[in-house]
C-alpha cells in the first residue's frame, strides 16, 4: 500500500488549498505548551470545512470511532462511517490510519499523509491534515481533514490500457532537505510491465528505479532529473537484456507536478531491421520497401502517442469539472506570464471571483446542481476573455482566477463590472427545468513592478474579502480600495 507521513512542511506539500487554513486556525488556538482545545477548535473549523473533516475519538483498546464524518467524504467513499470503528475499514489502510491518529496525539502535533484508497468508489489517492485536540473533560480527540488528491476516471483508464504504448506516472517522496528518496510508481498500465520485462509483477507502489531495468542506468536517471529540474520534456532511447532477450525502447519523459511520466515505445523490431539494413548495404534497393513501411508505421505510432501525451498533460493542467486551468497550471503560465511583463513593461491585472452564498445553491438544490452552476460559471468566463493572453482558472470550490495581460487597474475593473452585468442578464442553467441566480464578489488588483505572484494575489484575495464583508456583489479594489456597487 502506498502512503506518506510528513510533520514538516505541511503546507507546501499539500494540494488543497484549505489545508493551510486550517494549520492557521489551529496555531491560533494553539498556546505554548498548551494542548489544543477541542471544542474552540471545532467551533472554528466544522461552519466553513465541516463537508471534509472528521472527528474520532480513541475507544482505549487501540482503535477510534467516528463521531462526525463530512458529507464530502461520504459522497467520495461510497458511504459513512458514523458511529463505527476505525478497524471497520481495510486492514492495511485501518493500520495505516489508526498509526498516524496515534502519533499525531503522541507527539501533540499535526501530520500531513497521503494514501491509496483500496474501497472507496473512484478515489485512488487521499490526502490528510490530522489535528490533535483535548476536550474540556480530559479526552483526546483527532479532527482530520480529508480531500481526494487524484481520480481514475473511466476515460483515462481506458486511455492507458488500450495503449500500445507503456505508460508509467512516477511521484517522489522527498527527505527534509529536498533530496528524492523515492521514486514511486502511482500509476502504470499492463503494457508497461510487459516492456519492462516483469509482465507478473504488480508496478504500482514500487521504486521506479528499482522495477524499470532501463532506469538502473545513471545516464538515463539523470536525464530524468534534467527534465524535471528544468521542466522540459525530453526523449531518448535506452536498451536492456532479461532472459536472454534484448529490448530496445524509446522513453518519452515528461514532467508531472513533482513527478514524471513515462511513455515507453517498443523500437526492438525497428532497431533490428535499423542494424540488418546496415549489414546488407549491397541488397539496399530490395529492403527500401519495408523500410519505407517500416518508418511509416512508426511516425503513426509517434503521432498517436504524442496526441495521448498531450491528452495526459491536458488533463493533468485542467480542472475536471470546468476544463478552466487547474490552480496549479494557472501558477506556472501566470509566473510565466509576470516575468514576460517584467522583461517588456507591460500591464497585468489579476481578477478573483468568488460566487455569493454557493453553499447555499448545495444545501438546497444538492451538489451537482451546485456542480452545474459552477460550470455554466467558468463557460461565461470563457466566453467573455477569448483572447489567447489572458488566463482563466479554477483556484478550486466557486473561487476563480482571471489573469489579464497588458490590462491596468481601470481596465480591469471594467471586465470585472462586465461579468457581474452578465450574471445579473443571465441564470445559470441546472437542468432543463432549472436556472439558478447568482451573484459574485470580485477582487481586482493590477501589478507593480518586481512584484511577485503571490504579492499581487495576496492583494487581489484582500480586495474579494473587503468585498464580501461590505455586503456581496460588490467589487473590491486593491491599491486605492474603492468599492462598487453591482449596477
Amino acid at each position: 500500500m502506498y502512503y506518506e507521513v510528513h510533520s514538516e512542511n505541511i503546507a507546501a506539500r499539500a494540494h488543497a488549498p484549505e489545508i493551510a487554513q486550517i494549520l492557521r486556525r489551529f496555531a491560533l488556538h494553539r498556546d505554548e505548551g498548551e494542548a489544543v482545545a477541542y471544542e474552540a477548535l471545532a467551533a472554528a473549523l466544522l461552519p466553513d470545512f465541516g463537508d471534509d473533516l472528521m472527528v474520532l475519538e480513541p475507544t482505549g483498546d487501540g482503535d477510534y470511532r467516528w463521531l462526525h464524518f463530512g458529507r464530502e467524504i461520504v459522497r467520495y467513499s461510497g458511504a459513512t462511517r458514523l458511529g463505527q470503528r476505525l478497524s471497520g475499514m481495510r486492514e492495511r489502510v485501518a493500520r495505516f490510519t489508526i498509526d498516524s491518529f496515534d502519533q499525531a496525539l503522541a507527539e501533540d502535533r499535526p501530520l500531513y499523509t497521503v494514501h491509496r484508497s483500496t474501497q472507496a468508489v473512484r478515489v485512488a489517492l487521499w490526502e490528510r491534515l490530522v489535528l490533535p485536540t483535548v476536550t474540556r473533560d480530559g479526552r483526546r480527540f483527532i479532527i482530520a481533514f480529508s480531500r481526494p488528491l487524484q481520480f481514475r476516471e473511466d476515460l483515462l483508464n481506458a486511455v492507458l490500457e488500450s495503449s500500445p504504448s507503456g505508460i508509467v506516472a512516477m511521484r517522489f517522496i522527498r527527505d527534509d532537505a529536498g533530496r528524492i528518496e523515492q521514486a514511486v510508481i502511482v500509476t502504470a498500465n499492463r503494457r508497461a510491465a510487459e516492456l519492462s520485462g516483469r509482465p507478473e509483477i504488480d508496478l504500482l507502489d514500487t521504486d521506479g528505479r528499482e522495477t524499470l531495468p532501463f532506469l538502473s542506468d545513471t545516464s538515463i536517471w539523470r536525464r530524468c532529473l534534467y527534465a524535471i529540474d528544468l521542466q522540459r520534456p525530453d526523449t531518448l532511447e535506452a536498451s536492456f537484456t532479461f532472459d536472454g532477450v534484448t529490448t530496445w525502447l524509446r522513453v518519452a519523459i515528461a514532467p508531472l507536478g513533482d513527478g514524471l511520466l513515462l511513455t515507453l515505445t517498443d523500437i526492438t523490431d525497428l532497431t533490428v531491421a535499423n542494424q540488418t539494413l546496415q549489414m546488407r548495404a549491397a541488397t539496399l534497393a530490395l529492403e527500401i520497401g519495408r523500410e519505407r513501411a517500416t518508418r511509416r508505421a512508426l511516425s503513426e505510432e509517434i503521432g498517436l502517442r504524442e496526441e495521448r501525451e498531450t491528452e495526459l498533460r491536458r488533463l493533468a493542467e485542467t480542472d475536471p469539472l470546468t476544463a478552466l486551468l487547474n490552480r496549479r497550471s494557472f501558477t506556472d503560465k501566470a509566473n510565466a506570464a509576470i516575468a514576460a511583463s517584467e522583461a517588456d513593461g507591460s500591464d497585468l491585472a489579476l481578477i478573483i471571483v468568488d460566487l455569493d452564498h454557493f453553499k447555499q445553491v448545495n444545501d438546497t438544490y444538492g451538489h451537482p446542481a451546485g456542480d452545474a452552476v459552477i460550470r455554466a460559471f467558468a463557460d461565461l468566463l470563457l466566453g467573455q476573455f477569448r483572447n489567447p493572453h489572458n488566463l482563466v482558472g479554477r483556484f478550486g470550490g466557486e473561487e476563480f482566477g482571471i489573469l489579464l495581460q497588458g490590462c491596468d487597474l481601470s481596465s480591469a475593473a471594467a471586465y470585472a463590472r462586465q461579468i457581474q452585468d452578465a450574471l445579473l442578464m443571465r441564470s445559470m442553467p441546472v437542468s432543463e427545468t432549472l436556472a439558478l441566480k447568482v451573484t459574485a464578489s470580485l477582487g481586482i488588483a493590477a501589478r507593480h513592478s518586481g512584484e511577485a505572484l503571490a504579492s499581487l494575489t495576496a492583494r487581489a484575495d484582500q480586495a474579494l474579502y473587503r468585498a464580501k464583508n461590505e455586503g456581496r456583489n460588490r467589487l473590491g479594489l486593491a491599491d486605492p480600495a474603492p468599492v462598487a456597487e453591482a449596477a
